[in-house]
């Protein structure tokens, strides 16, 4: 039984109804003890702290199948960095440690908890006592997986100890108790534990709270300090002077984790031969435009003697794609997370994949001379090629990195 002045946090919401459905068995971590588990099949609830402690029954949310494996696929994204399991399964649930788990149950039965989205006690992850927190499905779109996960996640973060993120002024007035975050699209970015309905991209947050401009929560501190466990273990070295992994591109994906914002994950990949380079390393994302992604990518690639080529940090998309040609011999890929216009590397993390494809070029020469002639640049170029050459574009750089076109030649 818990004492009656435990905080009681809750999360703005929306609006009404529901569907039929069937439950997927779904985890996220296995192998994790830790488990939060996401309720969709209706919950008898007899709590000693909800309700005066009287016995009352939830409804089944009325997710679709696909409704509740995008909530599902959201919610193990943002807690993607630690070792925790998000399930669907109640059996594995039950078998976690009873001071390491906690039950969100996602019901339409909102009536006796009015104007919120859902609610749950802060620190009742570790309580012992089952007791849950609820996410009120009718009230967030109504039944929009992507708000209802929001909300998942949410609610969960209260029971992990985290209060809200709020927003102040310049003079420190305080401006929304639920940080809204900021930015527009793919890299559009709101705290988990603020307002993160309306972004993209959401995560945990190093920021203000209600109580004060000054008083700041450290989102992963509070997580992995409090309630019984920490980050997963780092899967790949940081350093390409250490040991990177060894990946060969043609039969990828190769899959990662960047847990925190130090992270950073090494390989190693070999030409054989000059060849066109085609590499994407996409965070994990349930739709097209990286819908659902936590983790803005930075890749930076390197040659063999470890010397930086160039680093890959797209402005206004949360993914990477290499496209260039390189001479035969290693080279090295450094994956890490990043800070966009609308936020740090703090809470840039979750999970990735890298595919490529290396391939020999049909072009087996390019000789190109030049020289300065009454204040003109003369170049010559002579190509040896299997294929016919399609166009000819002339570009030239300041940096050696960054070029602009200056003409398209004839082909001929």
């Amino acid at each position: 039984m818990k004492t009656t002045f435990t905080p009681l946090l809750v999360l703005l919401a929306l609006l009404v109804s529901f569907n039929v459905y069937s439950l997927p068995k779904l985890s996220s971590f296995p192998a994790a003890a830790a488990t939060i588990f996401l309720d969709f099949d209706g919950h008898n609830v007899n709590s000693g702290v909800w309700q005066g402690g009287n016995p009352f029954t939830c409804a089944s949310s009325g997710l679709t199948d696909a409704q509740i494996t995008e909530v599902f696929y959201r919610v193990s994204e943002d807690y993607r960095p630690f070792n925790l399991n998000i399930t669907t399964d109640s059996t594995v649930f039950l078998n976690a440690p009873l001071e390491q788990r906690m039950r969100v149950v996602i019901t339409p039965t909102s009536a006796w908890f009015a104007g919120v989205g859902g609610v749950a006690y802060l620190g009742s992850f570790t309580w012992g006592d089952d007791t849950p927190c609820f996410v009120f499905c009718n009230r967030l779109g109504p039944n929009n997986p992507k708000m209802v996960a929001e909300c998942c996640s949410h609610e969960s973060g209260h029971s992990m100890g985290l209060s809200h993120q709020s927003k102040y002024d310049g003079s420190c007035n305080l401006t929304a108790t639920y940080n809204d975050g900021l930015g527009t699209g793919e890299v559009g970015w709101a705290p988990i534990m603020g307002n993160s309905y309306y972004k993209n991209m959401s995560g945990w947050n190093n920021g203000p709270t209600p109580y004060g401009c000054a008083i700041v929560q450290d989102n992963l501190f509070i997580i992995t300090s409090q309630n019984g466990f920490t980050y997963r273990t780092d899967d790949y070295s940081d350093d390409i002077n250490g040991t990177p992994a060894f990946i060969d591109l043609n039969p990828s994906p190769v899959k990662g984790i960047i847990t925190t914002s130090t992270d950073a994950d090494a390989f190693k990949i070999n030409i054989p031969e000059n060849s066109n380079l085609h590499i994407n390393v996409d965070p994990f994302s349930i739709g097209v435009n990286n819908q659902g992604a936590d983790l803005d990518v930075k890749v930076s690639l390197f040659d063999a003697t470890k010397k930086l080529i160039t680093t890959y940090d797209p402005s206004d998309k949360m993914n990477v794609v290499i496209d260039t040609i390189l001479n035969s011999g290693d080279y090295y890929l450094v994956v890490q997370g990043a800070g966009n216009s609308n936020v740090s590397d703090y809470g840039s993390l979750g999970s990735y994949s890298i595919t490529g494809l290396k391939g020999i070029l049909p072009i087996h020469q390019v000789k190109l001379t030049g020289r300065m002639e009454k204040n003109k640049h003369n170049l010559n170029w002579n190509i040896i090629s299997d294929d016919p050459i399609k166009s000819i574009t002339v570009e030239s750089s300041t940096t050696g990195n960054n070029f602009n076109a200056i003409s398209t030649v004839n082909n001929s």
